[in-house]
């Protein structure tokens, strides 16, 4: 029998079908760009019919959307578990490191779409679905740093938003890494806060 394309067969439950057609495109949105990526090519890897594709969603940019707020809910729920266990500041920093490298290591695809697609969001209004989210995020952060200064566990000198600057954006670097795949999660966590705690210069003595 020739094969005539894609079906949209009604075998899976339509939250089902969500699913699929939401990890097909995000997928090709990491490895294509969401710009060039059309729906006709969602329908194709999530093996529907174009015109099936909008029974589930009303436009590209809105399963862009959707997944991007998957995504974000993530982190969200991830952080607001890690302050409800908070223990010490540096605890609660060092854990906000594994679980934002647990993210980046679960979510592959939205997060080379966030990091490699920003131009499109923006231009779009998708962005600040992924702004507003992120300063929130960003809270976790600083009151753990605040935190840490006020019980003097880290330094007074170092203003807490340029330390979250810098450790967030090389957490974030990382799954450009080429040696970031020899190490497990928590090794990597384990290692990032230690450089950031401690430094590369030996201890005295």
């Amino acid at each position: 029998m020739a094969d005539n394309g894609p079906q949209d067969d009604g075998v899976q439950a339509p939250g089902d079908r969500r699913a699929a057609i939401l990890a097909r495109s995000a997928e090709l949105f990491a490895t294509r760009g969401v710009a060039t990526t059309t729906v006709r090519d969602i329908g194709e890897a999530a093996g529907l019919l174009s015109g099936s594709l909008y029974h589930h969603f009303p436009s590209k940019d809105a399963i862009v959307g959707e997944v991007l707020r998957a995504f974000m809910e993530d982190i969200q729920h991830r952080f607001a578990e890690v302050a409800r266990r908070a223990g010490t500041p540096e605890e609660t920093v060092r854990r906000l490191v594994h679980e934002t490298l647990a993210v980046i290591e679960e979510h592959p695809h939205p997060t080379a779409m966030y990091q490699n697609d920003r131009q499109y969001l923006r231009e779009r209004g998708l962005l600040e679905l992924v702004d507003s989210a992120s300063r929130a995020v960003r809270t976790y952060w600083l009151e753990a740093l605040e935190a840490g200064i006020a019980d003097g566990t880290f330094r007074g000198d170092v203003p807490p938003e340029v330390f979250y600057r810098a450790l967030r954006d090389t957490l974030w670097a990382t799954m450009h890494w080429p040696n970031r795949k020899d190490f497990s999660t928590t090794e990597f966590a384990d290692l990032l806060v230690d450089l950031f705690f401690h430094g590369l210069r030996r201890p005295a003595g």
